[in-house]
């Protein structure tokens, strides 16, 4: 019989004395990469499509995003564009710049309901209030009519 080939030596020094499995089997943290942004599903307006296109392609420009927002006003797509926003709302690099663009979502769409709220001071039209005045006028006269000719 052969004898055992001898143990390596061992390394204490080199390696941890507590290897738990968790700490084993996490894996190292990854670099700060974005999150792949998530193109919300196509409106079915072209225009509105291809500018959140370019809105996305140019973030950091004030002037695409205040287009965008005077386009959904006009053509009634806030809902759409404050969807678009809320989808960016949590990334890393572009939710700071969402958040704002829902404030001001909020500023547009309030700004619309209080333009098209009713006025509380309507005025009674001119024709009306002449013909409830001659009616009066007429049953007052019917009245002194009544009283004069009583026998």
């Amino acid at each position: 019989m052969t004898d055992p080939a001898p143990d390596p030596p061992s390394h204490a020094a080199d390696t941890p004395t507590d290897t738990s499995p968790q700490e084993s089997a996490t894996p190292p943290a990854p670099a700060e990469t974005p999150a792949p942004l998530a193109m919300p599903e196509p409106t079915g307006d072209l225009l509105f499509d291809t500018m959140w296109s370019k809105v996305v392609e140019g973030w950091d420009d004030d002037k695409a995003h205040a287009a965008i927002l005077e386009y959904a006003v006009t053509a009634e797509r806030l809902p759409d564009l404050a969807g678009h926003y809320r989808a960016l709302k949590d990334h890393p690099d572009k939710g700071e710049r969402a958040r704002k663009r829902l404030d001001a979502i909020v500023i547009a769409a309030s700004q619309m309901m209080m333009s098209m709220k009713t006025p509380t001071n309507v005025t009674v039209p001119l024709p009306i209030t002449l013909t409830v005045f001659a009616l009066f006028l007429c049953a007052v006269a019917f009245v002194a009519y009544a009283m004069a000719h009583r026998h």
